[in-house]
């Protein structure tokens, strides 16, 4: 008998289409074991995008109040694509409920409000994961074997950025992403959480950082209709200061030793997809970018560089890559995160960015946010001396 797990989506804009199309994915690609998911319901406050996005992806019903969703007990999984500042009031009453949480990331607006969520998610021991999408490339999981098998060494250096030109434009309207109170942080808490993701993954905690924001378009027009990337201009509305920022650059030291440095822009000009990486090793370097998301560039010690291109042999690739060359897309990764929600909410197990793994980035991201107010070095045990919730309090 096929186990489904019935899943609620909140958000019925760009993100949650795009989870409702990985779900609707999951088995095509993977199978129907060890569990299949379900487009139970979805939630918009704007009830026409929330029947709109019913009828276009087969959901069961839709709603105009994501409480529905937490009220109702045959839905087995909470996902959460509403705008950041919502992320903490749905996560915890999904926990209250013992539903199972897929929030997209950011986790939160603070550390305080992150570290509450992964809480109380522990104390209801329901499964958890945080939308960090470039992590589940193959690839990724490929690197980390590279680093775990010692191929490059010890890391002693790791850089990364993740740009965008999506806001380079500035007649684009004021929509809720440049709102403090909506958004919280502008590139850092958009993208640049991406890079903080993956430089979790592949070097581990930071311990120490000293960082730099700025915004250089510092008002944008008010917008006449749409939400978000999809707002429109109000030719006759004015103008509206923005309250976030459009660039940040971070110096890091690691608990391992290792250094680092962490860009994130939402006006770099060219570029479109993002996150590169440099892992520098004491035998050699691992170079990946994701605009050509299907390979890694390897030098080993002696200076020789290799292109490894993923092939069907890679864990996690086989149902993507039917023989050598062939390419994974974009999307796919969301096909891939989706699923280890679901096969983990099946056999019980943690998923690595878990709501745990997601209060870390957060705690990153308000020390970034204290380094600028104060202008120096800011050690993360300022901010959260105990962030994975194992000290201080009881989590279960």
């Amino acid at each position: 008998m096929t186990l489904y797990v019935r899943i609620g989506v909140v958000g019925a804009g760009y993100m949650g289409r795009s989870h409702a199309a990985a779900y609707r994915n999951v088995a095509a690609i993977f199978g129907a074991e060890p569990a299949r998911p379900l487009l139970d319901c979805v939630a918009d406050v704007n009830m026409e995008s929330a029947v709109r996005m019913q009828k276009d992806f087969g959901f069961l019903r839709s709603t105009g109040d994501w409480r529905e969703i937490i009220d109702d007990p045959r839905i087995d999984a909470v996902d959460i694509c509403a705008p950041n500042g919502l992320h903490r009031e749905i996560a915890l009453a999904a926990a209250r409920a013992g539903k199972h949480i897929y929030c997209e990331k950011p986790l939160a607006m603070s550390s305080t409000d992150s570290r509450q969520m992964m809480l109380a998610a522990q104390r209801s021991g329901v499964i958890t994961l945080v939308g960090f999408t470039y992590m589940h490339n193959p690839v990724q999981a490929y690197v980390r074997e590279l680093l775990d098998s010692g191929e490059i060494g010890e890391v002693v250096q790791f850089r990364t950025a993740r740009d965008q030109d999506i806001m380079a434009d500035p007649e684009l309207p004021f929509s809720w992403r440049h709102d403090r109170a909506l958004a919280g942080p502008g590139a850092l808490g958009d993208n640049g959480v991406h890079a903080l993701s993956l430089s979790q993954m592949m070097v581990g905690d930071i311990v120490e950082l000293c960082a730099m924001v700025e915004t250089f378009i510092k008002e944008r027009p008010v917008a006449k209709a749409g939400s978000g990337y999809a707002a429109r201009i109000d030719k006759e509305g004015g103008m509206r200061r923005v309250e976030n920022d459009d660039v940040a650059v971070i110096l890091v030291k690691y608990r391992t030793g290792a250094t680092g440095t962490i860009e994130s822009s939402r006006i770099g000009t060219g570029r479109k997809a993002g996150p590169q990486y440099e892992l520098q090793g004491t035998r050699g370097t691992i170079v990946f970018d994701q605009q050509y998301l299907n390979e890694v560039q390897i030098c080993r010690a002696g200076g020789q560089w290799q292109t490894q291109r993923l092939s069907e042999d890679h864990p996690g690739s086989a149902p993507f890559h039917v023989g050598g060359g062939m390419q994974l897309g974009f999307n796919d990764q969301k096909i891939v995160e989706a699923r280890r929600f679901v096969v983990a909410i099946a056999g019980g197990e943690p998923i690595r960015a878990d709501f745990e793994f997601g209060h870390k980035i957060c705690v990153a991201v308000d020390a970034v946010l204290k380094s600028v107010d104060e202008k120096r070095w800011v050690s993360v045990s300022e901010i959260d001396p105990w962030p994975d919730g194992s000290v201080g309090e009881v989590v279960r």
